[in-house]
């Protein structure tokens, strides 16, 4: 059942490409409408859990990685946007490879020869997806954008591996996602086209309802629930699961084609990655209880969150 449950959690994640194609709404007004309807389910989960006050000394490190949260939200769906959702996705996940550049320089952690290796092979896939898109007609700054959300993401992953007294995770995803709302609110204000919302069709607008919904607080919720029931490395092997599907789903249901370049882009990078999560977390579990490790959007190991 946990394993319906992860699979389940993995196709909602990988949807996500086509529900924001399908919304014609700014990717600002995506992010921000995404946070917002997200947090009174996340608040009802937070108490129905009966989670414990926390000092806001504790909260520092998570609002600010809330922050990032949002802003890796807007730039991956302006990637969307932007370029092929087949190309964003890949493009997304090189993040578990800038955690293993910037972890031994920030946090003197040491890189082994298959950390290498991953690093290698994920920057040659990069340039094969690159130089597809732009023989296919695409601009740099989707492929850029959905590059800067993968470097967020990595970023948040560093930051919570430095967080010496953790939450639970009920609160940590709310104060997050409180975070990633308020800090896009200046800028959808200024930006001016949020009210445009009340001009969308009623599938748009069950979309982007289902987009705060089901693909943050209900996906969140349920991924969360499983650390206590199944191992860190079992998760991560689904996990890949969630970029397979999307890139299924945009061929399924907006038409996009892969074509050989895209297609040896991405195993290089999603199959090198895969391999170098999994080798990490299986020796990970040999050193410790990985139900213990904070998890933290969209990241291909047992740290990933929101």
């Amino acid at each position: 059942m946990n394993r319906i449950k992860l699979v389940l959690v993995m196709i909602i994640w990988g949807s996500l490409g086509v529900f924001t194609r399908s919304i014609p709404l700014s990717a600002l007004s995506l992010a921000f409408l995404r946070a917002l309807i997200a947090l009174p389910f996340l608040f009802g989960v937070m108490k129905m859990q009966k989670t414990e006050n926390v000092e806001w000394s504790l909260l520092k490190p998570y609002l600010i990685s809330g922050v990032l949260l949002g802003f890796g939200w807007l730039t991956l769906f302006y990637g969307f946007k932007h370029t092929s959702i087949s190309s964003a996705v890949i493009i997304y996940n090189m993040c578990p490879v800038y955690v293993m550049i910037a972890a031994p320089l920030l946090l003197k952690e040491t890189i082994s020869k298959i950390q290498i290796a991953v690093i290698v092979s994920s920057f040659l896939g990069l340039c094969l997806i690159v130089g597809n898109n732009l023989l296919e007609g695409y601009g740099y700054m989707g492929m850029a954008l959905s590059a800067i959300s993968g470097i967020l993401y990595a970023t948040i992953v560093l930051i919570n591996r430095g967080i010496a007294f953790r939450v639970d995770n009920q609160t940590a995803t709310f104060v997050q996602v409180f975070a990633a709302m308020m800090v896009l609110l200046p800028f959808v204000l200024m930006e001016g086209n949020i009210l445009t919302v009340v001009n969308l069709d009623a599938m748009a607008i069950i979309f982007t309802i289902l987009l705060g919904i089901v693909h943050t607080g209900v996906a969140y919720t349920i991924f969360f629930s499983l650390y206590a029931h199944m191992k860190s490395v079992e998760i991560v092997s689904y996990s890949y699961l969630e970029p397979l599907c999307g890139i299924l789903f945009s061929v399924l249901f907006i038409g996009e084609k892969l074509t050989l370049l895209q297609i040896i882009g991405g195993v290089f990078i999603l199959g090198s990655t895969y391999i170098g999560e999994m080798l990490k977390d299986r020796k990970m579990s040999n050193e410790k209880d990985p139900t213990q490790m904070v998890t933290t959007d969209a990241y291909r190991s047992s740290e990933k969150q929101v």
